[in-house]
């Protein structure tokens, strides 16, 4: 799974006009000893799609020091995004055995993911009649931002994230997705009122949607509305004759696991997100490669 993964973030990158990928390899003697794949995305967001220093044949770590050549890797790919705008660059890993790269780049644990997924047939489930969905392109950009930064006030959903980056940075990296279709995004309303958005991505080659993100404001929370959001993702897979729903959700999140298990959610991987801002410096380390 995380081999796919790898692969299939390499493959989107390269497809996606907007993104900048760069790959970076350290050689000694003729030998491959280490590489690193990222990505610069619009909204000041960077992904590292890998950071890895080779095993010799024995398991243990090459003559370079480990830690000092993941740091200057990360230093020279930190060069290339920043020339590129990118405040924050995040990155995923096994959740029981983070890679000792990442910790030597500075970055920090956000979050452990849950991956889910349901049949979008099944998901029939009425919304609740106070509520109805409008498109987001309905709204305007400025008051889907506005709505977007209140639903993430208290969220128990990656709230480690909001430290990171912006309403805005976050739609702007949504919208840089070669599956984004502005009608996939909805907005929930409370006597005419935005008090929810639910926004998605189809994949048609897949016959999937991805619930990407879904939130309600603190102030109408409280009214189990949450499930009505989830409904609407299934309607919206259903209008495009997408078969299946899966999303991300935060393995601490248990109100909202509770609410995918209810429309047959079941989980089938799991992740953990690391990251950090990259216009800070790494901490100072007692270890310095070689030139």
């Amino acid at each position: 799974m995380r081999r796919h993964l790898i692969t299939s973030s390499v493959a989107g990158a390269l497809k996606n006009p907007d993104a900048k990928t760069v790959c970076l390899v350290v050689e000694q003697q003729d030998t491959l000893q280490a590489a690193a794949i990222a990505s610069a995305l619009p909204g000041g967001t960077g992904v590292i799609v890998g950071l890895r220093v080779r095993d010799d044949e024995s398991g243990n770590s090459t003559s370079l020091d480990r830690q000092a050549i993941a740091r200057r890797l990360f230093e020279r790919l930190r060069e290339y995004l920043q020339s590129l705008d990118v405040c924050f660059v995040q990155a995923t890993c096994d959740i029981k055995e983070p890679p000792t790269e990442l910790i030597a780049a500075g970055m920090q644990h956000l979050a452990d993911l849950q991956y889910l997924s349901a049949e979008a047939a099944a998901m029939t489930d009425t919304p609740s009649p106070q509520l109805t969905f409008i498109d987001a392109t309905a709204i305007s950009e400025s008051e889907l931002e506005e709505l977007t930064r209140q639903t993430y006030i208290d969220t128990r959903d990656c709230p480690s994230m909001n430290q990171y980056r912006s309403a805005a940075e976050t739609l702007a990296s949504y919208r840089a997705m070669p599956q984004h279709d502005p009608s996939a995004w909805r907005i929930a309303q409370l006597d005419g009122v935005s008090i929810g958005c639910v926004l998605t991505l189809p994949f048609v080659d897949s016959s999937a949607l991805e619930l990407t993100y879904m939130g309600i404001v603190p102030s109408a929370r409280g009214h189990r509305w949450g499930a009505s959001l989830v409904a609407e993702a299934g309607r919206i897979a259903r209008q495009r004759a997408l078969q299946t729903v899966n999303l991300g959700v935060d393995r601490n999140n248990d109100p909202a696991q509770s609410v995918y298990e209810r429309f047959g959610f079941t989980a089938f991987f799991g992740e953990a997100v690391w990251g950090r801002r990259i216009d800070q410096d790494l901490p100072p380390s007692d270890t310095q490669p070689e030139s």
